[in-house]
């Protein structure tokens, strides 16, 4: 058991040479500074190879350069050459990258402190402990690579021989490893297999797809003139390196930056003006700004006419959403709504954009919808200093020739939520697992580089779905939350341990590679060597009769090396994609970055079609919100077709992906559809009051938010970042403070119906007075020794539950009570 604990890992694996630093050097290296002494001590720096790749301590995917000196990782710094740290527009990033540089967030700064923390699990471990619980000692006992892929194999094998290959569960991270670990289930016969995204923004995403037709619109802030933010934080979240510069950049140039946002967040403290308003409420801000656009002729006419759909009704249905009647719903004064709508709309080119704040509570997708429609009036989408519908071509993931499989989801969550995101709800999943409510039993879990017990809503049931699987096996370079509640964990790596493509979150073609900068640590697998590997030992086939994890990709020829195998995987994916280069090929890239010289197209929606796709295409009639539509298809539908066109004013043209082809204030795709509650979906971006309110019993509302010093709940033990922050108190207004009797530093305890936290006060004057949070992710009691004890969790006072129609996990919706402790 030595190599698994701190003292093991330290006496093991530093000092047998396998991490950066003698004992001493990184016990006493506690501080950033001290760590950059001693590489100055220990190394020349002047050596050394700096070898390109990206980051994964967050999303974001920026692009990094790390100095290795013999072996060893010494200094992580941003690439040039990789847009996702500058700009997500062609023609600055050309212009000024070489000359300003590009960046990155202190999480990337951080990830060296991960990569040799004391506290990563360093052998696989098995559990002897039979009972599950929260603060359950697990009994771990070290066990060999060979017995842990020996029992993982059995136990799936198992699945297959009884042929309920659906009773595993399968849930990972969004951004890495993706492909191969869906490659896998589908091989495996599993239609389970979930991950992230879910946790985080598919409100949003169900927003602008429902009104655009595309899933994740990005910013033009830098060429913007009104930037209008609802519940986004990019100057502390900080979700891709370059909004920070892009952002300021844009107000430098004269842009007015106006956020609106209960709480006085980072981007507010840089805006020109912070609208505090009440949680879930920006909706009925939204509509009363359309009713003003509309009411005074101020919306762009000339697009309205040509590439909107349904405007007749929307500004039927605004007529009475007066900034009054949004006044005494959002606390917003009338004035102000008055006020910002004619700027919005006469302050050309603008933008509104909506994430996370107003994305998790129960009427998240129709008050983005709204959000949404601002731009539909503006006229703001796919133009210079709008919102960008990106160009996201980069590596394609080859076709895998296998049976989808025949069982149904575990949980219906694909049939349930009339908008339902391929990363799958985990909450409808966990609540079923947990009530045994499923199509079927459950019987085997996998879980890779995730922590539900910490990043679902409803720890208890969490837990509880968690104790009610037969064998569970999580890959993760930490004993986590949800790693005690395992059978085996393994270890996994960290991003400069491993390979992944990164399609840059820019508006134009880019893909990044990642890749190993130095060997794992702990000579372990990278994870998809783990899948890999288990693929070999069940023989999973393809429908060609071909081993899938032993045929490279590329050459049709069996590969034995792991690594090799999964390296031929990757190349096959860029060779086949947009940059049509090998892998060796765009490591030689400067930066190992492609970036596609063609740059950022405006206004593609215009684009007429070729004679030539217009010969390959398939003309589908159909009837959508009341008009027939001429939709053309690459091939039809039932054969996996996807729609490439829509015949507008007698053009072929490319459109906009909705059903219409048109920027829809109508939202035909949930006519006539119902919710995961049964409740039939209104076809406009209607308010309704979130199903969660404040009473006399619980009056205020508990939000939380993220901020550049940690991601989620995954880096509370990295020493440098807990320099930054090292707990989250829970904020309050001082006049809220004030009547509850409570002092600046109070030990309070913090109450809803489902569950409580002790949290320490800090009265200040910016969050609104109804309204208290905190920094989502400290409160472990797992993870490392540096993690456990500090701050407080949130996710125990709110139940496992989604919004019912995009199944995004409801974090910011709880209603609460505070007292002294």
């Amino acid at each position: 058991m030595s190599a698994t604990t701190r003292r093991g890992f330290l006496a093991k694996s530093v000092l047998g040479g396998g991490a950066a630093f003698g004992l001493s050097s990184l016990l006493g290296a506690r501080s950033s500074e001290a760590f950059a002494a001693e590489v100055d001590r220990r190394y020349d720096i002047k050596s050394g190879d700096w070898i390109p790749s990206c980051c994964n301590m967050c999303g974001g995917q920026t692009g990094i350069l790390c100095q290795v000196v013999d072996g060893r990782l010494v200094r992580i710094k941003p690439n040039d050459a990789n847009p996702a740290g500058f700009s997500n527009i062609s023609d600055d990033f050309f212009a000024n990258c070489r000359t300003e540089g590009a960046s990155m967030c202190p999480k990337g700064n951080a990830g060296i402190m991960t990569l040799y923390d004391p506290d990563r699990l360093a052998r696989p471990v098995r559990r002897t402990n039979p009972k599950k619980g929260i603060g359950v000692d697990p009994g771990w006992t070290e066990i060999s690579w060979e017995e842990a892929y020996s029992e993982i194999a059995r136990r799936m094998k198992a699945l297959l021989d009884a042929g309920t290959p659906e009773a595993l569960l399968w849930w990972s991270e969004d951004h890495s490893f993706t492909h191969i670990q869906g490659d896998f289930c589908q091989l495996f016969g599993t239609p389970n297999y979930s991950n992230h995204s879910n946790l985080c923004d598919t409100a949003r995403k169900a927003s602008f797809k429902a009104v655009t037709g595309d899933e994740r619109p990005l910013m033009d802030a830098i060429q913007s003139r009104y930037i209008l933010l609802f519940g986004w934080n990019p100057l502390g979240a900080t979700k891709w390196s370059l909004l920070p510069r892009i952002l300021t950049r844009g107000q430098e140039r004269g842009a007015k930056l106006v956020v609106v946002d209960p709480y006085f967040s980072a981007t507010a403290r840089k805006a020109q003006e912070w609208i505090p308003i009440r949680p879930s409420t920006d909706g009925a801000m939204a509509l009363a700004m359309a009713h003003v656009i509309i009411r005074d002729g101020l919306y762009d006419k000339k697009f309205v006419e040509e590439w909107t759909h349904g405007f007749d009704r929307f500004s039927d249905y605004v007529k009475d959403k007066t900034p009054a009647w949004a006044e005494k719903i959002s606390t917003v004064p009338a004035g102000t709504i008055e006020r910002i709508a004619r700027e919005f709309a006469t302050t050309q080119p603008s933008l509104a954009d909506v994430w996370s704040g107003p994305g998790q509570h129960s009427n998240a997708v129709h008050g983005g919808a709204a959000i949404a429609c601002l731009n539909a009036l503006t006229g703001s989408y796919d133009r210079p200093g709008t919102l960008h519908l990106p160009n996201k071509k980069g590596n394609a993931h080859g076709h895998l020739h296998a049976d989808k499989p025949k069982a149904p989801r575990f949980a219906d969550d694909n049939k349930l939520y009339p908008m339902f995101h391929g990363s799958g709800v985990y909450c409808e999943i966990f609540k079923k697992l947990a009530e045994g409510t499923g199509n079927y039993p459950a019987k085997m879990g996998m879980i890779v580089f995730q922590n539900p017990m910490m990043s679902v809503p409803g720890t208890e049931t969490v837990a509880k779905a968690l104790s009610n699987l037969e064998f569970l096996v999580v890959n993760d370079i930490f004993l986590s939350e949800t790693a005690q509640f395992a059978d085996i964990v393994v270890p996994g790596t960290l991003f400069l341990e491993r390979y992944d493509w990164n399609t840059q979150w820019v508006t134009w073609p880019v893909l990044a590679l990642r890749q190993p900068v130095v060997k794992p640590i702990f000579g372990q697998p990278a994870e998809y060597e783990f899948i890999c590997e288990l693929g070999r030992r069940l023989g999973l086939r393809d429908q060609d009769g071909k081993e899938f994890f032993r045929i490279g990709a590329l050459s049709g020829r069996p590969v034995e090396s792991l690594s090799a195998w999964y390296e031929e995987y990757l190349s096959s994916e860029s060779k086949n994609g947009a940059p049509k280069m090998t892998l060796e090929e765009i490591k030689a890239l400067p930066g190992a970055t492609w970036v596609d010289k063609g740059g950022t197209k405006y206004e593609k929606y215009r684009k007429e079609m070729s004679t030539e796709d217009l010969a390959k295409a398939t003309c589908v009639k159909t009837q959508v919100g009341g008009i027939e539509v001429e939709q053309l298809w690459d091939k039809p539908k039932d054969q996996g077709g996807k729609k490439i066109g829509t015949r507008i004013g007698g053009k072929a043209v490319k459109g906009f992906a909705t059903p219409t082809g048109k920027v829809e204030f109508v939202l035909t795709c949930l006519t006539g559809k119902k919710d995961a509650e049964g409740k039939p979906c209104a076809d406009l971006p209607v308010y309704e009051p979130r199903d969660w309110q404040p009473d006399a019993q619980y009056p205020l509302y508990l939000i939380n938010w993220k901020e550049a010093t940690h991601t989620h709940s995954r880096t509370q033990n990295n020493r440098w970042l807990l320099e930054l922050q090292p707990g989250n108190p829970l904020q309050v207004n001082t006049k809220t403070g004030a009547r509850l009797g409570l002092r600046d530093g109070d030990q309070a305890w913090v109450e809803s119906k489902f569950g409580k936290m002790k949290v320490t006060v800090h009265l200040t004057e910016e969050i609104h007075p109804e309204v208290v949070g905190t920094q989502h992710g400290f409160g472990h009691w797992a993870l490392g020794e540096e993690a456990k004890g500090r701050g407080s969790s949130d996710s125990g006072l709110r139940p496992t539950r989604a919004d019912p129609i995009g199944g995004q996990a409801m974090h910011k919706q709880c209603c609460v009570r505070i007292y002294r402790a």
